[in-house]
């Protein structure tokens, strides 16, 4: 799996953090995800 902004591949750190977050079939590391939306993910 890689983020759909940056490209690069998710280490398992990342994932064992919860810093992968997966919207609409897209995985996004959660720092690409604030920067392209501007806006941060609340975790539910």
């Amino acid at each position: 799996m890689r983020c759909t902004l940056c490209n690069e591949p998710f280490e398992d750190i990342e994932i064992e953090m919860n810093e992968i977050h997966e919207i609409e079939g897209e995985y996004w590391h959660t720092e690409c995800y604030a920067e392209y939306f501007g806006e941060t993910l609340e975790e539910v």
